[in-house]
């Protein structure tokens, strides 16, 4: 599906995003692109897609160069960015025009959708609100079918009750064979929905695992009074204190957190993929 070898760019000469990113990503999955401002989540989205071109290295999407933009490969990827500049017509004519270069799009999942969202079709998207018009896109989005759906913040500018819908779509809306990647910052939105995790850091991907991989090896819970067992991580929250522990063979699997686990990456890097590099995890 992905094969990303040696990919080097940059927008300046003097500063690189990318030195030699690895990746090696397969077919149907949920994955959550994660990473601090500026690490170049946004940029690789753009490289995958063929927005951006790359500078040396490495790239196949689908079989396709995507530096190469040929139509059979266009047709099957999609990038929904964080922002879309959008033309003063009905929800309706957007979907038609667009959705006509996508052989695989779905017009009657698209209504379907617009419904869920409670959106009218008929509804000029300059003229509706930030959340609405994320939410019509997001359908649109959804409706295409493409092989490889690349999506870009896609909660940020939604309510709390238009993210459950955003999860419940994405759950429903999706087949087994489409893959999935989703860069975004609100990591709490994506926990319940996502196979697998990808984390940026210095222009490389340093660590690569499923849900469950992640879960075999770390044990995320409250950190208890005379813990005897120490922590790779803590952080105090709402709840009281928080933590990231190896998971022994014996000791059940806790639910797994997002959040928690990229925050334990940043902070505590190496005994957090020393513990996971054992399953071979890390990239």
């Amino acid at each position: 599906m992905i094969h990303v070898q040696g990919l080097e760019f940059g927008y300046k000469r003097s500063r690189k995003v990318f030195r030699g990113l690895g990746l090696e990503l397969g077919q149907g999955s949920i994955t959550g692109l994660l990473g601090r401002n500026g690490e170049g989540k946004t940029t690789l989205l753009k490289l995958l897609t063929g927005q951006l071109l790359r500078q040396s290295g490495q790239l196949e999407v689908l079989g396709h160069d995507p530096k190469c933009r040929q139509v059979p490969f266009l047709q099957q990827v999609y990038l929904l960015p964080e922002e879309v500049a959008v033309p003063s017509i009905s929800i309706a004519k957007f979907f038609e025009v667009n959705g006509a270069f996508y052989p695989n799009y779905d017009a009657a999942m698209g209504r379907e959708l617009l419904q869920i969202f409670s959106l009218s079709p008929e509804m000029n998207l300059k003229k509706i609100s930030q959340g609405q018009k994320k939410k019509a896109l997001i359908a649109f989005a959804l409706a295409l079918r493409v092989p490889l759906l690349l999506m870009d913040e896609p909660t940020n500018g939604l309510d709390i009750p238009s993210k459950s819908e955003f999860r419940r779509v994405l759950a429903q809306y999706t087949s087994d064979e489409q893959t999935i990647i989703i860069s975004t910052h609100q990591v709490r939105d994506l926990e319940q929905i996502i196979d697998s995790v990808l984390v940026l850091e210095q222009g490389a991907i340093i660590c690569q695992a499923t849900v469950s991989e992640v879960a075999s090896r770390l044990r995320f819970a409250p950190v208890q009074p005379g813990e005897t067992t120490q922590p790779l991580y803590t952080e105090q929250s709402p709840l009281g204190l928080l933590g990231v522990f190896a998971r022994g063979e014996d000791e059940e699997a806790e639910d797994f957190s997002m959040e928690l686990f990229f925050n334990a990456l940043l902070a505590a890097r190496p005994a957090v993929l020393s513990t996971l590099q054992s399953q071979d995890l890390t990239k």
